[in-house]
């Protein structure tokens, strides 16, 4: 056949005219493919659960008891989980030398009572001590009358040679040594009536309270060197032994105890959750340190109304001492199970 100068496209054309055509084909099919149902929107952030660690507590706080002076124990009466009764003896110090001071103060005391009993009798007598210096006084001035009245009857006589000078001096020096005594029976006088002996019985009573005071105190220190329960509960932990010295503030307590009361979980709560919890809200609670942990439920019974640290602080790795939450008390339905100090997780949601 003759060649009429037309060709026919070969197959390098097609896989090029391929090539262009796949890609135009596929974003026009991107942009026109069927669009999905939008995605629902998520929930408001109060209706999410919040979610906080917590230590399991009494509602009236466990205490660490000590003793308020420091000492030697000689007696521990209770044990662990012993339950006690409100001033049940916990644990007693040497009282030795503070018994002596109550013997010191007794004694101070009856000092005390006897300069009171002298002052109220300096009261008594004292009419009768003025009457009779009155009568020193008046007697002074009779003996004062009669020396002058025998020198002035010598001074006489010595004009007639019957009393010598020597006498007529004996008589004059008698005269004025009377005088002498006269002017102190006046000035003792003058003392008697001026001295006020209330006052001595005024300053009298004030050593006597001050002695009131002091034996008090003395008795309280004997009392002190008693570590008693402050309320019924439970003891928790003893951690002194007889022969050991405490003191007060020890790192160390020598007794933690629990007062009787139900058993709650104090949740931290941390700051960003403020406003999300509220009294009356359902909690969940498990243990933090159990993959097995049974659930246990309640409510919230309160939220703190102020920012602060934490109030068990825990030196443990892990542990962050240094963050400042609120603190959120949560009932517990039924407690059975949980530990006082067992940390938990608490899960607090709307309660459906």
């Amino acid at each position: 056949m003759p060649d009429d100068g037309r060709r026919f496209p070969g197959l390098g054309f097609l896989v090029a005219v391929a090539l262009i055509a796949a890609p135009i084909a596929a974003v026009a099919w991107w942009l026109n493919r069927p669009k999905p149902d939008a995605a629902p929107p998520p929930p408001p952030l109060a209706e999410l659960d919040v979610v906080c660690l917590g230590r399991v507590d009494g509602l009236a706080p466990a205490a660490s008891l000590e003793p308020s002076v420091p000492g030697k124990v000689v007696k521990v009466s209770v044990n662990e989980g012993d339950a006690v009764r409100k001033d049940q003896e916990l644990l007693r110090l040497d009282d030795t030398a503070a018994n002596f001071r109550v013997e010191e103060a007794a004694a101070a005391l009856d000092a005390a009572d006897a300069d009171l009993a002298a002052a109220q009798l300096d009261v008594k007598l004292k009419p009768e001590r003025v009457a009779a210096q009155k009568a020193s006084v008046a007697a002074a001035g009779d003996r004062v009358d009669a020396a002058e009245k025998l020198l002035a009857e010598r001074r006489k006589q010595q004009s007639f040679g019957q009393v010598t000078a020597a006498e007529l001096a004996a008589s004059e020096a008698d005269v004025r040594q009377l005088k002498q005594l006269r002017l102190a029976e006046e000035a003792r006088l003058r003392e008697l009536t001026a001295a006020d002996p209330g006052l001595r019985v005024r300053a009298a009573q004030a050593k006597r309270a001050t002695a009131e005071v002091a034996l008090r105190q003395a008795r309280k220190a004997v009392d002190d060197c008693v570590l008693k329960a402050p309320a019924a509960g439970v003891i928790l932990r003893v951690q002194a032994s007889p022969g050991e010295s405490v003191a007060p503030g020890s790192p160390q307590p020598p007794i933690v105890f629990r007062p009787d009361g139900p058993l709650v979980v104090r949740a931290e709560l941390d700051q960003e959750f403020l406003g999300r919890v509220r009294p009356g809200m359902a909690a969940t609670i498990r243990d933090d340190a159990r993959a097995d942990s049974p659930t246990w439920t309640g409510k919230v019974l309160r939220v703190g109304n102020w920012v602060a640290r934490r109030r068990s602080v825990v030196l443990e790795p892990g542990e962050l001492n240094d963050v400042r939450t609120v603190e959120c008390v949560v009932t517990l339905d039924k407690p059975e199970g949980l530990l006082v100090g067992q940390r938990v997780r608490v899960r607090v949601g709307k309660g459906q």
